[in-house]
């Protein structure tokens, strides 16, 4: 018995495709005060989010922006809150995220576990924030060294997205 083995190693290259952004999706969600879960010094909120992939998670990332006065600001934010009569920071608080595969969590976290100052938290900031994140599949740093992450229109521009 003969046996014959044939193959062909061809490879047929298309022309260029146009610049795009396939692998970079930009979700907008929104942060309801009302709508967190308190535990501690923690007020955090979870979304489902579909295009967190494990590719994302393993090889990819995220950034999140919040929109406030006007100006989209980066994630995680801290600011120290001071108090009129008294010198220096009363406490701090930070808003951040965390992710992984099909989920996002966005929190704000207070330096103080005083119901006090939760009171004055959300009297101080919007009820509602609007926040954008941008998900990358297969990031790789090296390529956006020149790229200010930081910065909302820069990135979505780099990437061809719209706001």
């Amino acid at each position: 018995m003969l046996l014959i083995v044939a193959g062909c190693n061809t490879q047929v290259v298309g022309p260029q495709g146009p610049p795009g952004n396939a692998n970079v999706t930009a979700v907008t969600i929104s942060f309801h005060f009302d709508d967190a879960i308190y535990n501690g010094r923690v007020a955090s909120q979870q979304y489902s989010m579909p295009e967190i992939t494990l590719s994302v998670v393993d090889n990819g990332a995220v950034l999140l922006y919040f929109r406030d006065q006007g100006t989209w600001t980066a994630l995680p934010f801290t600011l120290g809150v001071e108090a009129d009569d008294t010198p220096g920071a009363d406490y701090t608080f930070t808003i951040g995220y965390a992710y992984d595969d099909s989920f996002l969590e966005v929190f704000v976290e207070t330096s103080s576990a005083s119901d006090a100052v939760w009171d004055d938290i959300v009297a101080l900031l919007p009820p509602t924030y609007v926040m954008k994140a941008v998900i990358i599949d297969g990031f790789a740093a090296s390529v956006m060294r020149d790229v200010d992450v930081k910065d909302l229109p820069s990135v979505l521009t780099y990437f061809g997205l719209e706001d």
